[in-house]
């Protein structure tokens, strides 16, 4: 089978401020189905800034895809969302909680970074909320990004302020596979640890397009202590199986080593909303 090396994104929600690439001259919309991108500056195909101006509605709202840039160091998209008067309780409550999955052409799928979003003055006195998302670099040589808006992931538990009920354990004896439910979103699996002199590394396996958000909240524990990860990295692919590195502070190899996760709801792409750009070859 074919493997492919890729990076990820774990989701963003909708809050924050506009960075300077994101001020560019509007070019004319096009239509839902169209995915034309308007070259601002390109010196090769991984240092690029388009302006597609690509248009979708949801309940009522407007999308537009300002500008999508491209550096050595971050891939980053900007968004303006006018929302009218009287839109649905629940198309709103959409809104604040919606996050984003950047993939390409070739299947990788891209770490979130950071996110921000403010508003914007229009002619008529208004203001219009631009939210700017940074995932990391370009991969290889994609032909095309596309941008999935979704709801979900959330932990199976608002009860407590750590979602204490949604937790799932499991001791890490050292016999892999070793699969842990996550509830509604799905299951994963760890298939091993590396135990090195200053890091440790807890290797997993996720299936399905979801992987990046099951993932994300995931720590080791010893001697009652739960353990931050400091580094996540995606590193293949192989028929829908996302095979991840997760990199802890070392631990004592001879005490008690557990795995922690949650249990998560369901995520729903809101395919109105996916954007498709083509990008510089």
């Amino acid at each position: 089978m074919k493997k492919t090396t890729i990076a990820v994104l774990s989701a963003a929600v909708l809050l924050g401020g506009l960075a300077p690439l994101a001020v560019r001259a509007d070019a004319t919309a096009v239509s839902a189905n169209q995915t034309a991108a308007v070259p601002i500056a390109t010196q090769d195909t991984k240092t690029f800034n388009l302006n597609p101006a690509i248009q979708k509605q949801y309940g009522g709202t407007t999308f537009t895809l300002k500008s999508l840039s491209a550096s050595p160091e971050t891939t980053e998209f900007v968004l303006a969302r006018h929302v009218p008067d009287g839109i649905a309780k629940e198309v709103d409550e959409q809104l604040m909680k919606m996050s984003y999955l950047v993939t390409d052409d070739n299947g990788w799928i891209y770490e979130y970074q950071k996110a921000n979003e403010k508003g914007q003055e229009q002619p008529d006195g208004s203001f219009v909320p631009y939210y700017t998302e940074n995932v990391e670099p370009l991969q290889g040589k994609p032909k095309e990004l596309t941008i999935r808006p979704y709801v979900g992931g959330w932990y199976d538990d608002t009860s407590t302020m750590f979602s204490d009920k949604a937790n799932v354990t499991a001791p890490l004896t050292g016999q892999y596979p070793l699969t842990l439910d996550q509830g509604k979103i799905g299951s994963m699996s760890v298939t091993g640890v590396d135990f090195g002199k200053d890091k440790t590394i807890l290797k997993l396996a996720i299936t399905g397009e979801t992987a990046s958000v099951q993932k994300t909240g995931t720590w080791l524990v010893q001697n009652g202590k739960q353990l931050d990860v400091t580094r996540t990295e995606l590193v293949s692919v192989e028929d829908g199986v996302y095979q991840y590195e997760l990199e802890f502070p070392a631990v004592d190899r001879t005490a008690p080593l557990e795995v922690l996760t949650k249990r998560m709801m369901p995520v729903t792409f809101l395919k109105e909303l996916e954007m498709k750009v083509q990008l510089p070859q």
